[in-house]
């Protein structure tokens, strides 16, 4: 009798060693995303971008959302499919994050090794399917826009008063009698409407709000899109145009024309403004 309670305690022990090694996970790998960047084409602009996160897939199984250099898990055996979004602050707000459509998706297989950390650097390509409206580098005098305020914007042709240290920018300011300026695309533009993705991006340094929106063609009527708070340094931001585009009455015959209006609020208002792109599907 002792023999086979011997017996069938062992078996009991082998069957329950097996059974935990069958359900024992596949050891975590991790991934670190770092050195981000994007490459435009031609008539694409610059290659200035503000992506903040990633929207993070391994084998089409969304994994989550996660700033820039974290440590994101890999669970799987062998290889991987790795998906990557650009994630941006859309208008700016930490709040409404999102995947930016205008950047296409990477996808690329991943060779896994139990416990080891990988570390990609992205290169994001705007999508073959976004419309280019114009981009307006300012490294000339030329311009899209003309001034519509109290105040004249002026091209500033100077490094250090420029976006990368390179070429130009347009310098806005303010005096007490003259205390509103206005840049206004000179030509209306036809934009999508019935709620398609319209984007306005641009690069900024300024020491004071400025804010940006939209007039119908033909009207002098301003829908304000967002304000943009003041930055001592350097800035990018994706200002979302679709909500003042496609609210009724719109005006897609006659087109829109994008401003950039500020009032002054500080005792010598400065704002500069360069890369501006205006996109849309």
């Amino acid at each position: 009798m002792r023999g086979y309670l011997l017996l069938f305690l062992c078996s009991l022990i082998l069957l329950l060693s097996c059974k935990k090694d069958t359900l024992k996970s596949p050891v975590a790998s991790f991934l670190v995303i770092d050195n981000i960047s994007v490459n435009p084409t031609i008539n694409q602009g610059s290659n200035s971008q503000k992506i903040t996160d990633m929207w993070y897939y391994v084998d089409g199984e969304f994994k989550g959302v996660f700033p820039i250099g974290s440590v994101m898990p890999i669970v799987a055996s062998n290889t991987a499919e790795i998906t990557l979004l650009a994630g941006i602050k859309n208008n700016g707000i930490s709040a409404t994050r999102t995947p930016y459509q205008f950047y296409k998706a990477i996808n690329y297989v991943q060779p896994i090794e139990a416990g080891k950390t990988y570390t990609y650097s992205p290169i994001f390509e705007y999508s073959s399917n976004a419309i280019f409206h114009y981009t307006q580098e300012f490294n000339s005098q030329a311009s899209l826009f003309i001034s519509a305020g109290d105040s004249s914007f002026v091209w500033v042709n100077n490094p250090t008063k420029a976006f990368g240290g390179t070429g130009g920018s347009i310098f806005m300011s303010m005096s007490d009698t003259k205390p509103t300026a206005k840049m206004l695309q000179s030509t209306p533009y036809y934009l999508p409407i019935g709620g398609t993705t319209v984007y306005l991006e641009l690069n900024y340094k300024c020491n004071q709000t400025f804010v940006v929106g939209v007039i119908g063609g033909g009207t002098t009527f301003e829908r304000e899109a967002i304000t943009v708070s003041a930055s001592d340094e350097w800035n990018k931001i994706y200002i979302q145009l679709t909500s003042v585009i496609s609210t009724p009455p719109t005006y897609q015959l006659n087109g829109y024309q994008v401003y950039i209006k500020a009032t002054k609020q500080v005792q010598t208002p400065e704002i500069y403004i360069d890369n501006i792109k205006l996109i849309s599907f």
